[in-house]
């Protein structure tokens, strides 16, 4: 029966004696209308989407290194800002120190030159009036003025209180000059544990940027407040700088009258 050939159909123009084929040789036959669908995909379309794919994955590498890089200059030209922005503020505080001692010393200056004066106008008045005695006489123990210097000794200055702040959010010390450095920015840091992972390199190092740039903002602020304490420090040393100036000019004139 199933190596009878097919009956025409009279009805059909689908199906006729001439189309008509026994079992075997229709399973002979190849099926080209499923190819596509029951064939692998050929050699060459594979390897050409394995290179493409290869392709993009060196361009993500890539891009991935360079972003890396990029953070980690970044990083570094903020640190150098850092140690510069440390290495001024440790020249202002010396220059503070500089300034209080000046302060303090005109101070005494200006105690002894009250003191000579005193001297000298005793010598003048020894053949004098008994008044003018005893009005050097209550003097005899001057009052030295109030030193600027006393008041900055007690209380830290607004500077180096930022400069231990800033060390102490950034968990950075140093031995020799506590407050006053920030550790790691040095080629210490430079061997920390990195992870593999360029993204989490990348994050790492962009939060880093952020901790550095609140420590700069925050010694930025430090130093302009340093330089302003210190203007005012100035302006109040040049005054007793000008009476001392004026007291030892008299003074010198007073003694030639008296060698005379």
């Amino acid at each position: 029966m199933c190596a009878e050939k097919y009956l025409s159909n009279n009805k059909s123009a689908l199906f006729s004696v001439e189309d008509d084929v026994d079992d075997d040789e229709f399973l002979r036959r190849p099926n080209n209308t499923s190819r596509g669908y029951n064939q692998p995909t050929s050699s060459g379309s594979y390897q050409q989407m394995e290179g493409r794919r290869l392709e993009l994955l060196q361009q993500q590498k890539e891009t991935e290194q360079r972003s890396v890089e990029a953070t980690q200059r970044s990083l570094s030209l903020l640190r150098n800002s850092e140690q510069i922005g440390i290495a001024t503020a440790e020249e202002l505080m010396k220059q503070r120190e500089q300034l209080e001692r000046t302060d303090k010393r005109l101070d005494d200056i200006n105690v002894m030159l009250r003191a000579s004066h005193r001297h000298i106008e005793g010598i003048k008045s020894v053949f004098g009036s008994f008044k003018n005695y005893l009005s050097g006489k209550k003097d005899t123990h001057p009052t030295p003025e109030k030193s600027f210097t006393s008041e900055t000794d007690r209380t830290p200055t607004s500077l180096s209180q930022t400069l231990s702040a800033s060390a102490s959010a950034s968990k950075f010390t140093q031995d020799d000059h506590p407050g006053m450095r920030i550790r790691g920015l040095g080629g210490d840091d430079e061997l920390r544990n990195r992870p593999e992972n360029p993204r989490q390199v990348i994050d790492e190092n962009l939060d880093e940027m952020v901790n550095s740039l609140s420590r700069l903002k925050g010694l930025a602020r430090g130093l302009g407040e340093e330089i302003e304490s210190q203007n005012d420090l100035i302006d109040k040393i040049l005054p007793k700088v000008d009476r001392s100036d004026i007291t030892l000019e008299r003074q010198n004139k007073d003694m030639k009258r008296l060698l005379k």
